[in-house]
């Protein structure tokens, strides 16, 4: 049975001494591992449609236990992602997440079009990358089903004093509540304003905004803590971030 469907690679593992493995997030059938036969020759049809970050239009043939590719045809390489390290890493570290996210067989057609967005937006390397990388950390969690509480208190309701927020209860707490949660984090007015904004504005003008490094750098460590609780895994590519910040 033939697949034909538009589709980013968001992962490739390499199979024998020229195959590739790809995982596909499709636009029509969610998730999807594949192998290309051949790919990693030097004259394949598939070498560069199969690459990571390949946004194209694929033709892919079902077999007893694999889904084979018969056909990829690139609408974007994003190519510019590759011209500089820290947008390679936090490129590579969105389509971690969103592969993590995903669903096998499950379209959802959201989750798609942020996948696109995200590296369009970080292949044309305008605003700040870490700025980018925390709003579709944010999209993708309201993607998956665990969009964080920032209007009230997720233990008791209240809307005021909302200084902390607890990665495992999903959302802020207020003062009076603060102690249900002993690894909450104290969350700034300006930091919990900022969650909104990036959460409800795409990333054409999120890339926009000058924002107080301090603000970065709260909400950076509120949302590792909220990914790894729910998402419960761990990305060797934010360690990779993380070394190429001290460096610069």
């Amino acid at each position: 049975m033939l697949l034909k469907t538009r589709g980013v690679v968001v992962k490739t593992i390499n199979l024998g001494e020229a195959d590739k493995i790809i995982t596909l997030l499709s636009e029509k059938f969610g998730k999807i591992q594949a192998v290309a036969k051949g790919a990693r020759r030097t004259r394949s049809r598939f070498i560069a449609g199969t690459q990571l970050f390949c946004y194209g239009d694929f033709l892919l043939y079902k077999g007893k236990t694999w889904h084979y590719v018969n056909q990829a045809d690139i609408i974007n390489s994003f190519y510019k992602i590759r011209n500089d390290l820290e947008v390679l890493s936090g490129s590579t570290y969105i389509v971690q997440l969103i592969a993590e996210v995903a669903q096998p067989e499950q379209p959802s057609e959201a989750l798609f079009d942020l996948a696109v967005e995200a590296l369009r937006t970080m292949s044309e390397g305008e605003g700040d990358t870490q700025l980018v990388i925390r709003a579709v950390e944010l999209k993708i969690m309201d993607i998956a089903g665990f969009r964080p509480v920032l209007s009230r208190c997720v233990n008791c309701g209240k809307a005021q004093r909302l200084h902390w927020f607890s990665p495992s209860s999903g959302g802020v707490l207020c003062n009076d509540c603060r102690k249900t949660d002993v690894c909450c984090y104290n969350i700034s007015p300006a930091t919990l304003e900022f969650m909104k904004t990036l959460i409800n504005w795409n990333l054409t003008r999120v890339r926009c905004i000058k924002i107080n490094n301090k603000i970065l750098k709260e909400l950076e460590s509120i949302m590792r803590a909220f990914i790894g609780i729910h998402i419960d895994k761990s990305f060797s590519t934010v360690r990779f971030m993380d070394n190429i910040r001290k460096l610069e």
